[in-house]
């Protein structure tokens, strides 16, 4: 999970793990999120649009290119989003934990 705002990155982490799910992160900055890329088996990511005013289009084109099934979490609506990410899943930030966990169910069926 990549979200730079802390305390959304904890209640977002511990919805997953009182789910079952294991989290990897949350990770606050691109360049550790490329890494983690590269050193763990990752099956599906969340991603915020905007991590610390840097747009996350980038590691979205890396996840796509590695076939990593992937959502975007963020306060922007999805007129923000590439025409070539723009069917990509976006939920809302404050994340609702139900739909959270229902998304990442879905991302990890592709």
């Amino acid at each position: 999970m990549v979200e730079d705002e802390w305390v959304i990155a904890e209640q977002i982490a511990t919805a997953l793990e009182e789910a079952g799910y294991d989290v990897v992160g949350p990770v606050g900055r691109l360049a550790e999120a490329l890494a983690k890329l590269e050193a763990t088996s990752i099956h599906a990511a969340l991603i915020d649009i905007n991590i610390h005013g840097d747009r996350s289009f980038g590691l979205a084109a890396e996840l796509s290119r590695l076939s990593i099934p992937f959502a975007f979490l963020s306060g922007y609506s999805g007129g923000d989003l590439p025409p070539a990410l723009s069917q990509t899943p976006l939920l809302p930030k404050p994340i609702d934990a139900g739909k959270l966990r229902s998304c990442v169910a879905d991302l990890l069926k592709r």
